[in-house]
Formats: C-alpha cells, structure tokens, sequence
C-alpha cells in the first residue's frame, strides 16, 4: 500500500508534465543530447519549426532497418545540411558533425533518441560502439547524408 501511495503522490506531484513521464533507460545518451542537440532540438526532441525537425517519430522507424541505422549514425558523426520535409512541414538548417564525440557517445544519444524519445521502434536493436566504429571507418561527408536521407525515407514509406 505504501508503493501504491508513493506512486499516486509521484504522478500528482507529476501532473501531465512530459518530463516526469519519461522513463529515461539511456540517461548517458540524455546527457549528451541535452549538452549538444537541445539547443536545435529542443527538449523532448520535439524540434523548430523551420529549423530542426522532430526526432519523436522517423528515428524510431529508421533503427528497424539497416539502411536507417548507417543514416542515422552518418548524421550524428558527419552532420546534414539542406532542404527535408517531415510530415509536410519543411526544414532547412545545417546540423553539425559530432564526430569529436566517441563512439560509446554517439551511441548512447542514438538510443536515447530512438528508445527514449520514440515510443515505437519496432525491431530496432540497441546501438553499440562497434557499430559506430564500423561508419566511422566509412566517412560519409554531410552532403552525401542529405542525398541518402531520400532513399531512406522512401524505402522506409514515411
């Protein structure tokens, strides 16, 4: 009955606040995130209007196949720039390269996005260092990971 208590005064103290019910598994992953994404990003991942788009949807849908995962962690580790469209809103900003960051490290914000801030990602499977060591190998700059994001998008049907 105490657990029960405690729960209930949690979820009040709570009230609808997104922050409170987020359950963070990848708090390494949030830290990063909050120290070099937010800013664009915003907290959440809920994106700017214009500038960075959402990260509460494709990203989750993008970790299920292979073609999504290398694009994923190409952005992180070269950056984008140009022109995309995310459910018809229009974005056009140039992200940074975070490839100063380590392998764990990218790793770790990868999952916090794709686990933490998506609440479907079907099959995806966790990222790990070796995987992020495995695309730093093959460097892709931040014009060619704006090219392949068309190709991802459409082969994924978002």
């Amino acid at each position: 009955m105490r657990l029960v208590n405690t729960l209930m005064a949690a979820a009040l103290a709570c009230g609808s606040s997104f922050a409170c019910a987020q359950a963070v598994q990848y708090a390494g992953g949030k830290a990063t995130f909050d120290g070099k994404c937010v800013v664009c990003h915003q907290a959440g991942g809920k994106g700017m209007d214009g500038l960075a788009p959402p990260l509460v949807e494709y990203p989750g849908k993008y970790a299920g196949s292979d073609d999504g995962r290398k694009h994923l962690g190409h952005t992180l580790l070269s950056g984008m720039f140009g022109p995309i469209k995310v459910k018809d809103k229009n974005y056009n900003f140039k992200m940074p390269a975070f490839a100063s960051l380590s392998d764990a490290e990218i790793a770790d914000v990868l999952n916090y996005v794709v686990f933490d801030l998506n609440a479907q990602h079907g099959n995806a499977k966790p990222f790990d260092a070796a995987e992020i060591k495995a695309l730093r190998a093959a460097p892709v700059d931040a014009s060619a990971v704006h090219q392949r994001r068309e190709g991802v998008v459409k082969g994924l049907g978002l």
